[in-house]
């Protein structure tokens, strides 16, 4: 395996097995090959059903009915041999401390860390997420967004070298969202690896390696500009169109301004490109 790989995935197939005689069920996950780089952002797209939550935990290392095919792995975590832990849309389902710092602590006695590096490794990783100021505070009054934070600083605690976020924002208002979107991005920019599953366009961002799902298989494995890309101004044409996602609203400002004869390059999907594109084409 390629050294910088992390996770190669060949071929992989997952059909659920079968409670009636006879019966043949359908793959959830369709032939797939996909490798994971050292430090990089994917961005895991697609809508309920197409098979991107099967994949990531096979990804993951967890014991999954009915796999087929060829999984590599050249990581190493705390607890070696457990799977790559998966943040899930809602924390408390696995939140078992009273505290943040609590909830961390046991977690890695869990996860059989040496016993007196718990304590700091606990309020270190709670830092490192933005919740040093409140690693005593009561669960309960957290917010949700909170809460995916705490999840997250176990996943670092534990020395996991890939963080796997499980659509971490679907339940969450829009201000607790970007802000555990904002503290991820951080983390990955320290050379944390990051698998975002999402169905949000509008979490995209310049430099993502976007890979979409539909009905088991991956249909695009590129750019996230790419993905936007018409092949002619007017013709509805791009990858995200034809799997019918819908663009964000920078994006089909970009394609409007294409159709009337404005072509801005790198093709703005974020407003903060789209501003920043239309200065350049003004200077």
């Amino acid at each position: 395996m390629n050294h910088l790989y992390q996770i190669e995935l060949k071929q992989i197939t997952v059909t659920p097995p079968s409670l009636l005689d006879g019966q043949k069920l359908q793959p959830i996950v369709k032939d797939v090959s996909l490798s994971i780089r050292q430090g990089e952002w994917i961005s895991l797209l697609g809508r309920n059903g197409s098979g991107k939550s099967t994949l990531a935990k096979v990804a993951a290392g967890f014991r999954t009915a009915g796999v087929a095919g060829h999984v590599s792995r050249s990581i190493g975590t705390a607890a070696q041999g457990k799977p790559i832990p998966i943040v899930m849309q809602q924390p408390d389902a696995s939140m078992i401390g009273a505290t943040p710092w609590e909830d961390v602590v046991l977690m890695l006695e869990q996860n059989e860390l040496e016993t007196l590096d718990i304590p700091y490794e606990a309020e270190i990783a709670l830092r490192k997420v933005g919740m040093g100021d409140r690693i005593h505070q009561p669960i309960e009054t957290l917010s949700g967004g909170q809460k995916q934070l705490v999840a997250i600083a176990g996943c670092l605690a534990a020395k996991t070298p890939i963080l796997v976020l499980d659509e971490v924002t679907a339940m969450l208002d829009p201000e607790s969202a970007s802000f555990v979107l904002e503290q991820v991005r951080s983390l990955q920019q320290t050379g944390v690896t990051v698998i975002w599953i999402t169905q949000k366009l509008e979490e995209l961002m310049p430099g993502d390696r976007v890979v979409v799902m539909n009905e088991g298989s991956v249909m695009y494995d590129g750019e996230a500009e790419a993905w936007f890309v018409r092949p002619e101004a007017g013709v509805h044409g791009s990858m995200c169109e034809k799997l019918g996602f819908e663009a964000p609203y920078a994006a089909q400002v970009a394609w409007e301004l294409e159709q009337q004869g404005t072509r801005l390059r790198p093709f703005p999907f974020t407003a903060h490109m789209l501003a920043e594109a239309v200065k350049r084409y003004g200077s």
